[in-house]
């Protein structure tokens, strides 16, 4: 084949001869104006120039703008030629496939041994891929091939490639790209699986923002919402007003009746002590040590001491619940009412302690 194809190369102006008659023939009706195919004769003529000179390249871009203006046998056959010898075997061989398909003339008839010969070699050096899917039915689905998307209808069958490197990718809404890099060899077939992962699901709005009753500060039981205050006042688990069954918890947090002990203990013991100075005094400025006055002021002096004691007493049950501050105490001390702290009442008839 390479001779003969070297031997056809060698006759440039027997083939421009032909490409001559051919591209001078009336175009039908419709067809390219008289102008374009002036022009392709040109582009044809200046591609076999270039072909002849080992230029395939050039010479390829000529024999396909050539083509786009007028449609002629010998221009695919010299396209497929060009193909051929820059790599583009899947392209050269549809090339010599549609020359074929044209109706024999005189002129190129002794072309037709050359490219059937051409398309022989050339199906047995392009490679094929097949592709295969995971999963097969996904919706919305683009392949590329060297990132040429191909057509849906295609995907089940072989695919003709050019041997060298290749780049496969498949796309699909909500799944991540596959891709596969692949070199073929000539006359190889290789199976691609690309698997589609599907993408991670992203969190709605409703469920990505905090709700409103999350994002709100708790309420506080001891001070009540604006639009309870504007109802009336509280009531109790059992209707009643708030006392009703008790006080309401202390706004400060339940430390209230462990002071008001200290207090009121730390009190009555200095009463106590100073009732207890007065009785003494009282004794030691006695002009007896018997009878009503010295009787007196030892039952004053031992008033004193009792008050004082008493006092000591309450202030201790204070500290003590200021130690125990929480829990089970901290709830009692809450639930019920403060004992009204003893105090001690001086008058005319000496000192009365009173709870």
């Amino acid at each position: 084949m390479t001779q003969r194809r070297t031997r056809a190369r060698a006759r440039p102006l027997a083939l421009l001869a032909i490409a001559a008659a051919l591209l001078a023939a009336p175009a039908p009706a419709g067809a390219q104006s008289a102008a374009d195919v002036a022009v392709a004769r040109e582009m044809f003529i200046e591609g076999s120039e270039l072909a002849r000179q080992g230029r395939w390249e050039q010479a390829r871009e000529r024999y396909e703008r050539s083509l786009e203006l007028k449609r002629a046998p010998i221009t695919l056959y010299s396209l497929g030629v060009a193909q051929q010898q820059t790599g583009q075997l899947v392209e050269a061989l549809e090339s010599f496939r549609a020359f074929l398909a044209e109706p024999s003339a005189p002129a190129t008839k002794e072309y037709e041994p050359l490219a059937r010969q051409a398309v022989q070699e050339l199906e047995r050096r392009v490679a094929e891929i097949e592709l295969r899917m995971s999963p097969a039915d996904v919706a919305g689905l683009v392949v590329k091939i060297d990132g040429v998307a191909v057509p849906a209808a295609a995907l089940d069958r072989p695919r003709p490639l050019n041997p060298g490197h290749h780049e496969v990718t498949a796309t699909a809404p909500g799944h991540r790209e596959a891709r596969r890099n692949l070199s073929t060899a000539p006359g190889s077939r290789t199976v691609v699986l690309l698997s589609l992962e599907r993408e991670a699901a992203a969190p709605s709005p409703a469920s990505a923002a905090p709700s409103s009753s999350s994002t709100k500060p708790p309420r506080s039981s001891a001070a009540p919402s604006p639009s309870s205050a504007a109802r009336g006042p509280r009531t109790s688990a059992l209707g009643g007003p708030p006392g009703a069954l008790g006080p309401a918890p202390e706004a400060d947090g339940g430390h209230a009746v462990p002071i008001a002990l200290l207090a009121g203990g730390l009190t009555t013991f200095t009463a106590g002590v100073v009732l207890g100075l007065f009785g003494v005094a009282s004794a030691s400025d006695a002009s007896t040590r018997d009878g009503d006055e010295a009787d007196a002021a030892r039952a004053q002096a031992l008033a004193g001491d009792i008050v004082a004691g008493a006092g000591l007493a309450v202030a201790g049950a204070g500290v003590l619940v200021l130690l125990l501050d929480g829990g089970p105490a901290r709830a009692a001390a809450g639930a019920r009412r403060a004992p009204p702290a003893p105090r001690a009442v001086v008058g005319p008839r000496g000192v009365t302690v009173r709870f």
